[in-house]
């Protein structure tokens, strides 16, 4: 029993490394895809412009910041400087005021100090022009010292001017910093999109890349949106004779597709070769059914979701050998299979085709189409699709 269960421990751990080899494959085929690979280098561009427009937005706020602080740097200045000039202007003033003061007193005792009673309130000659020429030195230096002060109130009236002029340019560039952070910051939400936009991109480029590796099947996820497939179709210059907006109908296909489990964006592209860009679609019939090659005419569909509801239908018989009418989530159309439930669901279940085509690759040679070149010209507008919707 030991070396069964040894054995069977062997034998898993060969499974497993084979399907890890064989996972490892498939990832190596879906990352070797042209549009996986386009869409990798499509996110690492739009990384890099992300990268750049931060640095820049960083490298311009902190310019911003560093002049708001020479501003404030600058508006202390000033206002010291005005400290001073005010205390110099105080102190020139009282100056002024001694020196008035001691004119009116040598006014009084004789002008210029060598009157009567000069001599007289001195006690002598001697004292007299010796009061004078020390009144006449103080009075010298008070004016020369008046004089100083009041060039270095003009100094510092003209360094507090030149800081102000200063102060008002630096001003200035903090507004037009701002201006240039608030435009790279919406720059910088700009590319921030673009890069989500780029990772939505390789995920869906990533999700086509494993399907067009399973071969393209029939049954699965859409990874276009409507208004791409729309989007798509008028790049084209198509003009659409259709019953509905072209951007609904696509959606219709996505929202029927999504219901059976069918690629509805896929069946999108289906139709665009069957209509020729939806210019030719007679009764909401996108998919040419019943329009064999000796028929002359096809089925008719009272509005654009039946006539999408029955190719969705139809492509579901073809993909799922397994498939039957209990199992969809939408009772079988009977503009397709007729308008008795039961006889309806009885050819739904019986179709002679069932599971025929699982993928897009087995379409055409008498698989809803004899053309043999059927399969490569779905598949071939879905890739244009998918590269719309890459950007290019």
């Amino acid at each position: 029993m030991r070396r069964l269960a040894g054995g069977a421990v062997a034998l898993a751990l060969v499974v497993a490394a084979i399907l890890g080899t064989a996972a490892h494959a498939q990832t190596d085929f879906v990352e070797s895809d042209p549009e996986v690979i386009r869409a990798r280098e499509q996110v690492a561009a739009a990384q890099l412009a992300a990268h750049q427009a931060a640095a820049e937005l960083e490298a311009t706020a902190q310019q911003r910041d560093a002049t708001q602080v020479s501003i404030l740097e600058h508006v202390a200045r000033i206002e010291e400087l005005g400290h001073q000039r005010e205390t110099l202007a105080a102190y020139r003033n009282a100056l002024r005021a001694v020196m008035r003061d001691r004119a009116v007193a040598l006014y009084r005792n004789g002008g210029d100090g060598t009157g009567i009673a000069a001599i007289e309130e001195s006690g002598s000659a001697l004292e007299a022009a010796r009061r004078q020429q020390l009144g006449s030195a103080a009075a010298e230096s008070n004016q020369r010292t008046a004089r100083q002060l009041e060039e270095a109130r003009a100094q510092l009236a003209g360094v507090q001017a030149a800081l102000r002029d200063a102060e008002e340019e630096l001003r200035r560039r903090r507004a037009e910093l701002d201006e240039l952070v608030a435009q790279q910051a919406e720059r910088q939400a700009v590319v921030d999109e673009r890069v989500a936009a780029a990772n939505v991109a390789l995920e869906r480029a990533r999700a086509v890349g494993a399907l067009r590796a399973a071969g393209d099947p029939v049954m699965g996820p859409s990874t276009l949106t409507a208004e791409q497939m729309a989007g798509w179709v008028r790049s084209q210059g198509f003009s659409p004779r259709i019953e509905a907006d072209l951007t609904e109908l696509a959606q219709i296909f996505i929202d029927e597709g999504d219901d059976e489990g069918v690629r509805g964006d896929f069946a999108f592209a289906q139709s665009v070769i069957e209509t020729g860009g939806f210019e030719s679609a007679p009764a909401n019939n996108y998919s040419g059914i019943g329009w064999c090659d000796t028929c002359p005419v096809g089925n008719r569909f009272p509005d654009p979701r039946e006539g999408v509801r029955a190719q969705i239908q139809l492509l579901v018989n073809y993909a799922d050998a397994g498939s039957t009418a209990a199992g969809l989530t939408h009772p079988v159309s009977p503009y397709l299979y007729g308008s008795d439930p039961v006889a309806a669901a009885r050819k739904f279940d019986n179709f002679f085709a069932k599971g025929w085509a699982s993928t897009w690759r087995e379409m055409g040679n008498g698989n809803w189409a004899t053309d043999p070149d059927y399969s490569g010209k779905v598949i071939g507008i879905y890739r244009k699709m998918v590269a719309y919707a890459q950007g290019g």
